[in-house]
């Protein structure tokens, strides 16, 4: 036996207080002569050791009720062996169920989820009445099932039975550090936390943090890990999908890049890739010849959409022992017309002078005949134009060689971009830095300061883009060595530029790309609701061959496409990430409903959310990946899609390796080689002694004995003396 709160056995102390007060209230005689008292002599002669033993009992009495209650508030314990236990007021417990994406590989019969539950359901079937325990599911996020450890085991069991794998990624210590801090509260000296997992590889990135906390609560709190599945399985994904150099555009063919990653230890060939638009079949499809090992392939597919609207688009590869990761959507925005507005700082007779003329043809790369029926309308025009209040017609608008803009115009496109419009500045020989440093209506506009105008370095006759190494959205696709280079682009003569620091962190300057020298070429930053971009050459080749340059057409639909947000940006979002979408406030109060991933049925979610400038649809409930439609009311289009998109890392099976868990899942590390974790339950030592069944209800009930039998006998010898 041992106890839970040994300080206060110092209160056995107090057992000699009924003593004490037993000998300072005994009364004082005092010997008084009485002729009579020889009567009484023999009675009390007879009664005296009656008394003193009646005295004695109801002294041991309370002292022994006093010395119960000490050792009730001391709270005694049998010592068991140690072991999984669960329960009581002396183990309480929390299960931490593994929901991640990789829970879902299957062996072929049932999946490591169902293996999983399993196991937290034996865990259960094996305590004893009175047995307390709590719920937790982890992956990218923690659901907290049931908070506090709960006697009401049936509960916990629905709970498990009833827990749903997500497509989540694997990360086990935010949910741990949650438990921890939940037993942390209750009282008693051992806890225990159960960690239910596949022990893949990224779910052990704070690995470190996991450590520190058994080393700093091993006291009173046990973590136990219980690994499911011998290795992990082979498994072939679809990493990425993205949109190369294109705007979607309706009744324009899309091209697409997707990637396909071989997370397994042999080789594939002939591996299918499929690309279909929304719920329709495939409209294109490819094959990968051969895949090593470890390695990915990148293939391309083209779509295209007849509306307008927002639609998605789904890559697949055929199943395998993980099927979540078989198929990856992005939610995008086709366009019915992009309206593009490109003010020219100079006039010059011939058209190929002027400061639009490289780019007016860029954006329409068609023949004459066909700019008719493109889906981008330019329309070039001097200063002047920007004093039209109509400039949110426009989806982009493009300054090329402007000196100054007049305070009208510099208000109107102010308010064009703070409402959601993109701006791109192509600076010239024309330009006032000066103007475009001070201007207060135009200067908060442009993401960095202007330098002076400079040329390359000394000894070097042009100054190059980067080469590789591109980490912006917009020239990510040059990282691929079968798109070409922006290291070909030369610069002669270039204005520096200077990002000004952020008062708002999430809309700090961003750098697109850089000068081999290291100083920004191109620089974009978020001003109220719009974008901006600023370049630090011409769009002319006075100073640069980047108008010429093989990449230009790409480079500028890209940025079209990020900056107008049609590239969906804000519509693919991980899982557990809520999307929030504004809408006209005439929506406000009406019904939502949604499609999910898998299930074309339309369920009732809730309803639009006023706002003060615009009402919101808002929809949080994304743990699968896939694409989700959302409709308000009875309308047949939807409203919004927007696509969840796991992490490309979950499709790794491979589990951590058992030397690297050592610590965690046995008290002494195993020696041999390295091999990844099986199964690992009790790590306990079984001659290792607990705390177990707290015997402070049975000290209770015996203590309330004891008061009733003092009473008793109290009353009877008061009576009797």
């Amino acid at each position: 036996m041992t106890f839970l709160n040994p300080a206060i056995l110092f209160g056995l102390l107090a057992v000699s207080l009924p003593v004490a007060i037993h000998l300072l209230s005994k009364p004082r005689l005092k010997r008084v002569k009485w002729a009579a008292t020889k009567f009484l002599l023999q009675s009390v002669q007879k009664n005296r050791r009656r008394v003193q033993l009646e005295d004695v009992l109801l002294l041991l009495l309370r002292a022994l009720l006093v010395a119960l209650l000490i050792f009730l508030f001391a709270r005694p314990a049998l010592l068991t062996d140690a072991g999984v236990q669960l329960g009581g007021l002396a183990a309480p417990a929390v299960i931490i169920l593994d929901n991640s994406m990789s829970m879902g590989q299957s062996d072929g019969v049932q999946t490591r989820f169902d293996q999983a539950k399993g196991m937290a359901d034996d865990l259960l079937s094996r305590l004893e009445s009175g047995s307390s325990c709590a719920l937790y599911l982890s992956s990218s996020q923690v659901k907290v099932v049931i908070p506090k450890p709960t006697t009401d085991l049936p509960v916990v069991k629905r709970s498990i039975d009833q827990a749903a794998l997500t497509d989540g990624s694997s990360d086990l210590y935010p949910a741990i550090k949650q438990a921890v801090d939940q037993l942390k509260t209750l009282p008693g000296a051992h806890k225990e936390i159960f960690v239910v997992t596949d022990s893949q590889l990224s779910a052990w990135n704070e690995l470190p943090h996991i450590r520190e906390l058994q080393e700093q609560n091993s006291k009173d709190i046990k973590i136990q890990f219980l690994v499911v599945g011998n290795h992990g399985e082979d498994n072939l994904s679809v990493s990425a999908i993205q949109l190369d150099g294109t705007v979607a555009a309706m009744n324009q063919q899309l091209r697409c890049s997707v990637t396909v990653n071989n997370w397994g230890r042999t080789p594939v060939e002939n591996v299918s890739v499929k690309l279909a638009a929304d719920s329709d079949a495939p409209q294109d499809e490819g094959i990968i010849a051969h895949l090593d090992p470890g390695a990915s392939k990148m293939i391309t597919l083209n779509a295209r959409f007849r509306d307008p609207g927002y639609h998605s688009l789904t890559a697949s590869i055929p199943g395998d022992r993980l099927p979540d990761d078989n198929q990856r959507s992005v939610a995008l925005l086709v366009l019915d017309r992009l309206n593009l507005l490109v003010i020219e700082g100079t006039t010059k007779p011939d058209p190929a002078d002027r400061d639009g003329f490289f780019i007016s043809h860029a954006l329409t790369p068609v023949s004459a005949d066909k700019v008719k029926d493109y889906y981008a309308r330019v329309v070039t025009g001097p200063i002047d134009a920007l004093e039209n209040p109509s400039l949110s017609e426009n989806q982009v608008i493009f300054l090329c060689n402007v000196r100054q803009l007049s305070p009208r115009a510099a208000q109107n496109l102010r308010d064009y971009v703070n409402r959601g419009g993109a701006l791109v500045v192509f600076p010239g020989g024309t330009t006032d830095t000066h103007y475009a440093n001070k201007d207060p209506l135009f200067s908060p506009l442009l993401p960095a300061t202007l330098g002076q105008v400079t040329g390359p370095p000394a000894g070097e006759s042009t100054l190059g883009w980067q080469n590789k190494g591109y980490q912006h959205p917009v020239v990510a696709l040059w990282n691929r060595p079968e798109s070409g280079t922006l290291g070909t682009v030369r610069t002669t003569r270039y204005i520096p530029l200077t990002p000004k620091p952020a008062t708002d962190p999430t809309h700090a300057p961003q750098v697109i790309v850089n000068y081999t020298s290291g100083e920004p070429a191109v620089i974009e930053q978020t001003v109220g609701k719009g974008k901006v971009v600023l370049f630090s050459s011409t769009a002319t080749t006075n100073w640069t061959t980047l108008p010429i340059h093989p990449s230009f057409v790409a480079l500028l639909n890209r940025l079209i496409s990020h900056v107008t947000g049609v590239s969906g940006n804000n519509l693919n979002l991980t899982p557990g990430a809520a999307f929030v979408c504004p809408v006209d406030n005439s929506n406000a109060g009406r019904e939502l409903s949604v499609e999910r991933p898998g299930d074309p049925k339309k369920h009732l979610v809730g309803a639009i959310e006023p706002g003060e400038q615009s009402a919101f649809l808002r929809y949080a409930d994304t743990a699968l990946a896939g694409p989700y439609r959302l409709f308000i009311g009875k309308e047949a289009k939807p409203t919004a899609v927007f696509a969840i998109q796991f992490d490309p890392s979950e499709s790794n099976l491979a589990q951590q390796l058992q030397s690297d868990l050592a610590s965690l899942l046995n008290p002494t590390p195993p020696t041999g080689t390295e091999s990844p974790v099986a199964v690992s339950g009790e790590s306990d030592s079984p001659h290792r002694k607990i705390p177990g069944q707290e015997l402070g209800f049975m000290l209770a009930i015996l203590a309330l004995v004891l008061v009733i039998v003092e009473l008793l006998l109290s009353q009877r010898f008061s009576r009797s003396k």
